[in-house]
């Protein structure tokens, strides 16, 4: 039977893919459920009250998107288009809009090491049985991908500790520690910066602070220190990102959102929780 500390841990890492699975879900271009969804206060339910003990920015950037929301949830109801009207604005129709959703980019990299980050990326994926659902439109590197490949990585983990496999815990827990560091920290910072700015009344300015907020929590726990705020851009080159598109799924309109499927193994069922 597991112990007390066992059962809290537990506990912090589905807290954590909670949060992880509200950046993903919030980062997701809305469809007609999505906006209820968001503030179903199901999906409330308990986590918040851990998160809440991790620090003060955490808690405070928290209740501030949940409440907004609950906010484009009484305005826009089963009618998601203010709030996809606002997406477009921000994401744009394509891989470059006023706030890029995709890791590659951000920073100067060449063509060459994009094309190897974006490997990277989803090596991690089909390292634990996942790949991007068929029919999304986005390469792997998009905020909601690697969000919600982290609430996977937490909820594996809090299974891992709720049955006593330490050697799993392991493994989850240094995956977690690679990705961030290598990946969703180098960059979160910098697309926060720019939702925050374009979007600063609005919901996703309030997911922008929240995300913020616990990635650098996030990276504190893992002694890792996240990229600046002020993270350049690349240099669009239409010829370069047609290579380092995203194959069969394109990398056009960003209509759908970024579910994994399995690769040949169960996954923790983390989406809604």
């Amino acid at each position: 039977m597991p112990d007390l500390q066992s059962i809290e841990e537990s506990q912090l890492a589905q807290a954590r893919g909670a949060a992880y699975g509200l950046i993903a879900h919030g980062f997701r271009y809305p469809e007609k459920d999505d906006v209820a969804a968001l503030a179903d206060p199901g999906r409330w339910d308990g986590w918040p009250d851990v998160l809440r003990d991790i620090n003060g920015r955490v808690r405070a950037a928290l209740g501030n998107v949940r409440d907004a929301a609950k906010t484009v949830a009484r305005r826009c109801g089963s009618k998601p288009l203010e709030m996809q009207h606002t997406y477009d604005d921000l994401f744009g129709h394509a891989v470059r809009g006023r706030c890029p959703a995709y890791e590659m980019e951000y920073g100067r990299n060449e063509i060459i090491r994009q094309a190897s980050d974006l490997a990277d990326v989803s090596g991690f994926y089909g390292a634990f049985g996942l790949e991007i659902a068929v029919g999304a439109n986005g390469r792997p590197d998009h905020i909601s991908a690697e969000c919600e490949f982290m609430s996977a990585l937490c909820f594996k983990e809090a299974h891992a500790h709720a049955t006593g496999a330490t050697a799993n815990t392991e493994i989850c827990v240094d995956a977690e520690r690679v990705f961030l560091r290598d990946h969703l920290a180098r960059w979160l910072p910098a697309l926060a910066q720019h939702v925050k700015v374009a979007d600063s009344n609005g919901f996703f300015g309030a997911l922008a602070r929240f995300a913020d907020a616990f990635v650098d929590s996030e990276c504190s726990q893992f002694d890792i220190h996240a990229g600046p705020s002020t993270l350049e851009l690349r240099e669009p080159d239409p010829v370069d990102d047609i290579q380092i598109s995203c194959g069969t799924g394109g990398c056009g309109q960003d209509k759908s959102d970024q579910q994994f499927v399995p690769l040949g193994t169960e996954t923790d069922n983390h989406q809604n929780r």
